[in-house]
């Protein structure tokens, strides 16, 4: 007994021991450390060219390739753990930007120096981002201590000025596609986020962010016509823009107009409940003991 009291006094004084022991909880949880949160962000941006790719007309693809799913993979260390021992609540925000960021780099960083000249030819100045409005998140089930993890994100749906992305968070593995329940048990959690472009103070169109990564169609090739400017089409191009789409196929038009029309309807209850919430606010701001 008085060999082990010695052993564990010997490692309490020892400088060695709490080096290698600090050591060895910074690898336990590196996803926390300070900076990393910069480095899984933004390395995505620059695996995708971006302040490499020069300003130039991306080779054209088909504009579904928007709604294609994006994933990232992690784990729940010590440091994001509540004290259920479960990943806590909070921690899935982080994870959020990391997954929005993969997709989003994936879709539009080698347009992004070309849609900057085409504004600042209109005049637009300022800097040029992407801003994230809101989240919204619904959880299903606890995230293990170390459980490795998926989260995948997909372009949902977008208007004249909003990108609506969502989010699972997923237990690794294919399992059943055509079973309903098995699918379900996969899911951790959901999320719902809406982004806005921004050139300074002018909102960019989604329609315009996606062209000029190459994205087409974005207006119907049937009712686009001669007659089309570039405004309209939301190009800064008109002509070339016209003759890109007359020449783009009717079915892949309808698969992206589909999935976008349906999508919205997914994202519409979250938009409607985000206004009910604000007429909410100011109401209750009018109250005594509010303001």
């Amino acid at each position: 007994m008085d060999a082990l009291q010695s052993v564990v006094s010997s490692l309490w004084h020892s400088v060695s021991f709490w080096k290698a022991a600090a050591v060895f909880f910074a690898v336990l949880n590196l996803k926390t450390l300070p900076i990393v949160w910069h480095i899984r962000v933004y390395r995505y941006f620059f695996k995708h060219g971006y302040l490499i790719t020069p300003a130039v007309e991306q080779p054209p693809r088909p504009s579904t390739e928007i709604l294609k799913p994006v994933s990232i993979y992690s784990r729940a260390p010590i440091m994001e753990l509540d004290f259920n021992m479960h990943k806590s609540n909070s921690t899935y925000f982080s994870d959020l930007d990391v997954s929005r960021t993969a997709l989003m780099s994936n879709i539009v960083v080698k347009g992004a120096a070309l849609l900057e000249k085409r504004l600042e030819a209109q005049g637009k100045k300022g800097f040029l981002g992407f801003i994230l409005g809101s989240v919204y998140t619904s959880f299903k089930r606890e995230i293990p201590a170390y459980a490795k993890y998926e989260v995948k994100s997909h372009v949902a749906s977008f208007d004249q000025k909003w990108i609506y992305i969502v989010t699972y968070f997923l237990k690794p593995g294919k399992g059943s596609k055509t079973d309903p329940e098995a699918l379900k048990k996969r899911l951790y959690a959901v999320s719902i986020s809406r982004y806005v472009l921004k050139k300074g103070r002018y909102t960019v169109p989604p329609k315009d962010v996606f062209e000029a990564a190459g994205y087409t169609p974005f207006v119907d090739p049937v009712t686009a016509n001669g007659a089309s400017t570039g405004v309209e089409n939301g190009h800064a191009n008109g002509a070339a823009q016209r003759k890109e789409t007359a020449e783009a196929p009717r079915d892949e038009w309808d698969r992206l107009k589909e999935e976008i029309d349906r999508g919205l309807t997914v994202v519409e209850p979250f938009i409607e409940q985000e206004e009910k919430l604000m007429e909410d606010y100011v109401h209750k701001m009018g109250r005594p003991g509010f303001a």
